[in-house]
């Protein structure tokens, strides 16, 4: 069938042209948004990281969520690069693991869903939350601690042999050169000093490698409670023997 133009009307062929373009717009959108319009990834945090240090070392937990926009997202991996501003001294740590939002109180104690870190898919338009724990998935600094403390940590026994109460088996422990050793070397190795840190929080979605670069500060106090940590690392064990309770701090610093 073929169509004489001259024998139609101009409202004929109006028609025709509206009809064209009611069943090439559908086309166009559908080749523009598959082909033209790419994936976007956007964070937005809650302004709150929380700074840790333990036998497992220095590591951070970060507050937010993250959205996808024109298209979904499959994130692949998350990673944070921490420069400490006064030296440039630098913390690499990876995603460890999701940190539920929710706090459940059962009978007076606030129990929190950890789950370890995978990756993740946002649907267009939408957010996933995402309050995560980077840690150091080398375990470098865990094997810098129990090098140094095997020795230590194999005296509580005769410690505890000797000593009947936590006060003079601590008075012990703490005169022992291997006490003093070890708090040298893990004070050496403690990352959260007083000072300004950048920090990027680096997102792996489909070939794209994005940043996303806040600061954040130490103060004095902030500090002197981590660095309480050192000893209670060292502590620890001697504290279970003796059926003492555990006395770490954490510290909740504002994004920037």
């Amino acid at each position: 069938m073929t169509i004489n133009f001259s024998e139609i009307t101009i409202y004929e062929l109006l028609a025709l042209i509206l009809a064209g373009i009611a069943i090439l717009i559908p086309i166009v959108q559908w080749a523009w948004k598959k082909w033209a319009v790419k994936p976007v990834l956007d964070y937005l945090p809650t302004g709150r990281a929380t700074l840790f240090f333990n036998q497992s070392g220095s590591y951070i937990r970060i507050e937010g969520v993250y959205e996808a926009k024109n298209k979904p997202i499959s994130v692949k991996k998350i990673a944070v690069l921490i420069k400490r501003q006064k030296d440039e001294r630098k913390l690499n740590l990876k995603w460890s693991s999701f940190i539920s939002p929710v706090n459940q109180n059962m009978v007076g104690n606030y129990l929190q869903t950890i789950e370890c870190a995978h990756p993740f898919r946002i649907e267009a338009d939408s957010i996933q939350c995402a309050f995560t724990e980077f840690g150091d998935s080398f375990d470098s600094f865990g094997k810098t601690f129990r090098d140094n403390t095997a020795v230590l940590f194999g005296k509580i026994l005769d410690i505890r042999n000797i000593c009947n109460d936590y006060e003079s088996a601590l008075a012990k422990y703490k005169d022992s050169p291997e006490y003093k050793e070890a708090r040298n070397i893990l004070a050496k190795e403690f990352f959260w000093e007083i000072g300004k840190y950048d920090i990027d929080i680096k997102v792996l979605y489909g070939d794209i490698n994005k940043v996303f670069s806040y600061k954040f500060s130490v103060e004095e106090s902030e500090y002197k409670q981590l660095l309480n940590n050192v000893e209670e690392a060292l502590l620890t064990p001697l504290k279970s023997a003796y059926g003492v309770k555990w006395d770490y701090h954490t510290v909740v610093v504002e994004l920037h």
